[in-house]
């Protein structure tokens, strides 16, 4: 969610919060633990973070193969590994013990045109494996729902504001999980 968190008496260069990344799984839920801040741009330390809970998770499950979609991926992707993964435990964001994780980055699709032609064809879902025809937007279509929050969460305390998104994207979670039946019926 790109917005204004607010202006303080020293002006936008005092901002400590400058929006919000979300990770999503295929069907449009939002992640728990996966909703982090920037501040100063999109730097990928938080969004490592919130990769982290759900690869963790569905790694201990036995899933090893992921396709990642993101506006970015085609930056984002490239140091992912020796930023995240590492066998040991305690160096770690995501520890792979039992065996390596294979992840493919994606753009997606509506955001591929403003790509180089040798990027869009690198990290095109077209060209990946096991992903059918995915666009990769319906993460996008979260903050079609959500943008309104900035006006009334940018003059919010840190924890007020956290609470508030909370809530919003767990009703998100929830309205989606009670309508999934009529979702998948009108889809086929």
């Amino acid at each position: 969610m790109a917005g204004d968190p607010g202006i303080s008496p020293q002006g936008a260069q005092a901002i400590d919060v400058t929006g919000v990344f979300a990770v999503s799984c295929r069907h449009v839920f939002i992640c728990p633990n996966g909703v982090v801040d920037f501040s100063k741009g999109e730097r990928f330390r938080p969004v490592d973070v919130a990769f982290a809970s759900p690869l963790n998770a569905l790694y201990l499950s036995g899933l090893r193969y992921f396709v990642v979609t993101y506006d970015i991926a085609c930056k984002y992707g490239v140091n992912f590994k020796s930023r995240c993964f590492n066998e040991d435990p305690t160096k770690a964001l995501v520890p792979t013990p039992a065996g390596e994780m294979f992840i493919a980055f994606c753009v997606n699709k509506f955001h591929q045109e403003s790509h180089e032609d040798n990027c869009s064809a690198k990290n095109a879902l077209n060209y990946t494996k096991f992903v059918g025809r995915t666009c990769g937007e319906g993460v996008e279509t979260i903050w079609a729902k959500m943008n309104w929050l900035r006006y009334s969460t940018r003059e919010m305390g840190a924890g007020v504001r956290r609470e508030t998104l909370s809530e919003h994207f767990n009703d998100w979670n929830w309205q989606k999980l009670i309508n999934i039946g009529t979702f998948c019926r009108h889809k086929f």
